[in-house]
């Protein structure tokens, strides 16, 4: 089941037009993750487990931000991004 979270999340984050108009670009990583990447440099991942999505920054290795809403994950997807 995570990997049909993480196939929702990848399709919706593809179609934001704020992070199309920045560069960013998404790919799977190993597990099923979901990369997001602009000019060759990773920028954060989520995944999904059984009950959440997980970001992780490239600087770290434990989720810095949790949530059971995808649309919830865009949001904040979008909000760090636009930060940088």
């Amino acid at each position: 089941m995570p990997e049909a979270h993480n196939r929702e999340l990848f399709s919706l984050l593809e179609k934001n037009e704020v992070l199309k108009a920045r560069g960013y670009s998404f790919a799977y990583d190993a597990d099923g993750g979901v990369i997001i990447d602009r000019a060759g440099h990773v920028h954060g991942i989520w995944s999904h487990d059984s009950h959440n999505y997980a970001w992780v920054s490239p600087d770290n290795s434990e989720p810095k931000f949790r949530t059971e809403d995808v649309r919830s994950a865009v949001l904040f997807t979008v909000v760090v991004l636009a930060q940088e």
